[in-house]
């Protein structure tokens, strides 16, 4: 391979360790200003302590949130009934765990953030794209997320001050329109209480202050929505029968591209995730308390959906809402729930939204964002062009909208962005390198990741290849059945032509021109001498 940094001997900087498969990398590299600094630098063994509970707690937490709850009401609108909305939920989420705990292996096995796995796929330049796009998305999230903080927040001023009569509606948008002097200098603290946290728990000392709230916060959080769920429940003499009768209304073919579209959206929910989670199983200490920690989500998700649509019929039979119920969880129990309890379930649902912010749309944009410049952006200060970014997209209105645009203009176009994203990075450490490559080379800009002068066009080609097919039908260049169903499969599409195409790229072009030290082929993976000897140490073939 030209221009290879040929004098480094990789095997004398990793350092394996079997017992629990992890891979520890022995130097720093300060000379490569633009590829590494401190936050960057792999988290050392030692420093790997996260268990299964706390990854477990960390998606708790980020489940039981209000747009969990707002998207299982919204498979109505796009005519499914309950059992079918219940059987989306789940299929959706154990579809995206998948790629989830894969991604995670690398995180967990290499102690490395996303930005830096990324390079070995996408190049150690190119890997700013695909970065990129997740910030940008979570950055997206972050500003809903945050919309939502402060209408519980504000609903908590407007039930303590008695002026509740002046709601207008019982939309998402109702409390801004409503109360707007008091709204927005809310949000703005919101954003700050948010950056002072990260401003005292930088990633390089294993975010002890963020374990510690992923632990705390998830029994708080469910007994917010379990007294909510309850109460509500128990007025309605646990009647919710009304959700349970509304028909399917949709026959044929538009039931599978609603049925389709809706699925896809709940796969496109946490597909930010199954990039990110990187940025926390870094910490793992082992590939097992990383991957059960993971597999209850697609139980959580439903668990949710399930509460939700239960308590939204019951709204209904007690003729809330005009007759039509109430959907929205932070007006309903602004409305209906009793003195103090009101109040902590308001603050609970603020919490487990100032949570899910933060795993879910904050750690992950600071890496990506600092990743860009290394040199002179730490992960804090990514953090903060985070939230310029975020403020700047105003992405809650997709949120107020209403279900056909949340999913249509928001889930579904960012799922194909981040489907293609997932292709490319799932075939290739799981397909072609087997989970194993050269770790020190993501920091090296003459190492064995620099591809075409620091881009993997295999990467480049098939991802817009894939997300270009996906958008044909949406963007309107090609409306058919065809493009009309993989438009409505947009994070499954995306997927698999990327990742097809991909693999088919390496393995003919890219692999044999620009990766000439990889041996092997697609039945065993292909792996450099190097690599095979760190994890084989007696092998003989080397």
């Amino acid at each position: 391979m030209p221009n290879e940094v040929s004098e480094l001997d990789r095997l004398a900087v990793m350092r394996f360790y079997p017992t629990s498969g992890q891979i520890e990398v022995t130097r720093e590299f300060p000379e490569e200003t633009y590829l590494w600094n401190k936050d960057f630098h792999p988290t050392p063994v030692e420093k790997r302590n996260w268990g299964p509970w706390t990854y477990m707690a960390i998606w708790f937490g980020m489940v039981f949130v209000v747009p969990t709850w707002f998207l299982a009401g919204a498979g109505f609108s796009f005519g499914l009934n309950w059992y079918e909305i219940l059987i989306d939920f789940f299929l959706g989420s154990l579809i995206i765990i998948v790629p989830t705990i894969i991604q995670s292996h690398g995180g967990a096995r290499y102690g490395m953030s996303e930005p830096q796995l990324t390079r070995s796929r996408w190049g150690i330049y190119g890997a700013q794209l695909p970065s990129w796009i997740r910030a940008v998305i979570s950055m997206g999230w972050w500003g809903i997320v945050s919309y939502i903080i402060t209408e519980a927040a504000v609903a908590m001023y407007v039930s303590a001050s008695g002026k509740l009569s002046l709601l207008q509606g019982a939309s998402p948008y109702s409390l801004a329109k409503s109360f707007p002097d008091i709204f927005w200098p809310v949000f703005v603290a919101v954003i700050l209480v948010q950056v002072l946290l990260f401003y005292v728990s930088p990633p390089v000392k294993a975010q002890p202050p963020l374990k510690m709230l992923a632990r705390a916060a998830a029994p708080i959080v469910a007994l917010g929505f379990a007294v909510l769920f309850v109460y509500t429940m128990t007025m309605a003499h646990w009647d919710f029968s009304p959700i349970t009768s509304i028909p399917q209304s949709v026959r044929g073919g538009e039931f599978w591209i609603n049925n389709l579209a809706y699925l896809n959206a709940v796969i496109a929910d946490w597909a930010t995730m199954a990039v990110s989670m990187p940025d926390f199983t870094r910490f793992a200490r082992s590939q097992r308390a990383q991957t059960w920690g993971q597999v209850p989500m697609p139980f959580l998700m439903t668990m949710v959906a399930a509460i939700a649509l239960m308590t939204t019929g019951a709204t209904i039979a007690l003729g809330l809402g005009g007759g039509k119920g109430i959907s929205d969880p932070i007006i309903l129990a602004a409305l209906e729930l009793p003195g103090l309890l009101k109040f902590f379930v308001l603050a609970a649902f603020m919490l487990a939204m100032f949570v899910v912010n933060v795993f879910a749309n904050s750690i992950a944009p600071g890496y990506d964002i600092a990743n860009t410049y290394s040199k002179y952006l730490t992960w804090f200060r990514g953090i903060v062009i985070g939230v310029v970014i975020s403020a700047a997209l105003g992405a809650w209105t997709f949120y107020a909208s209403g279900a056909y645009g949340f999913i249509y203009n928001w889930l579904l176009v960012y799922g194909a962005l981040l489907g293609g994203v997932e292709g490319v990075l799932i075939f290739d450490y799981a397909v072609i390198r087997r989970f194993k490559f050269e770790a020190v080379d993501v920091y090296l800009s003459r190492g064995r990741f620099r591809y075409l002068k620091g881009f993997n066009p295999a990467a480049f080609i098939a991802f817009a290849f894939g997300t270009t097919v996906t958008y044909l039908w949406y963007w309107g260049w090609l409306r058919t059945p065809t493009t009309q169903f993989l438009y409505v499969n947009s994070w499954i599409s995306a997927f698999l032509i990327t990742g097809v195409l991909y693999v088919v790229l390496m393995v003919l072009w890219v692999i044999p021109k620009y990766q000439v030290f990889l041996i092997g082929d697609l039945k065993q993976g292909y792996m450099s001498a190097e690599v095979r000897k760190l994890f084989n140490p007696g092998s003989k073939k080397d």
